[in-house]
């Protein structure tokens, strides 16, 4: 089943107009209209990772956002539950905390939802149970990833060669989303953010935790 067919019968079996539903997803922050629900129950386009956190909330479903490629080449999110996922995908755990691109957040690993790729694609990085999903805070990474971008980790890329990379790491009890260099003359790291009005720092390798490496992520369009 479809994710326009899922809800619109998740919404009916709960005897809720669109507007109903609109008004029991806005007493949980989320500033959707009747309109909206409208164009999801369409089909024009999907509801971010927030407004279907919610509906999954209100609605007491379990809905969860595979990705295919589309014909342009990018990963386009369909909705599926687990009784119906096609063989073909895996799902990635999405923790529910966010990954700070600014000063720093406290872990949060509850998972949140799940994600869906394509086993083909994931079996390259070592299969969904090395992968996890989460939601990115603040814009020192920009304009790469920005606020509220959802980033997937590769928990077994945690080794950061010559060219470095964007990792996952912990440090002083905080998850970071940050670029990783290393300097090869004094063994350290060198943590940058691609925003430059924000500074670069030095450690040691034995003062951070690298979780994995950003191997892709998906932005909503506003």
């Amino acid at each position: 089943m479809i994710f326009v067919d899922k809800l619109k019968n998740a919404r009916n079996n709960s005897g809720l107009t669109q507007s109903q539903l609109s008004e029991k997803l806005q007493t949980l922050g989320r500033k959707v209209s009747a309109q909206q629900i409208s164009s999801w129950e369409r089909g024009d386009y999907f509801p971010s990772h927030k407004n279907l956190s919610a509906i999954c909330e209100v609605l007491s479903l379990d809905l969860d956002y595979p990705a295919e490629k589309s014909e342009s080449g990018q990963i386009q999110p369909v909705a599926h539950s687990e009784s119906d996922l096609p063989d073909e995908f895996s799902l990635v755990e999405k923790r529910k905390g966010a990954i700070s691109a600014g000063p720093g957040l406290r872990p949060d690993n509850d998972v949140d939802f799940r994600l869906a790729f394509r086993n083909d694609w994931l079996e390259q990085f070592g299969g969904a149970q090395q992968l996890f999903v989460v939601r990115v805070e603040g814009d020192s990474m920009e304009p790469t990833l920005k606020e509220s971008d959802t980033v997937l980790i590769n928990k077994n890329a945690n080794t950061i060669g010559a060219g470095g990379g964007i990792f996952a790491i912990n440090w002083n009890s905080m998850v970071l989303v940050k670029r990783l260099q290393m300097n090869p003359q004094t063994n350290e790291i060198i943590i940058k953010s691609d925003n430059p009005n924000y500074d670069s720092m030095v450690v040691r390798p034995d003062e951070i935790q690298v979780e994995g490496k950003v191997i892709w992520y998906g932005r909503e369009v506003r």
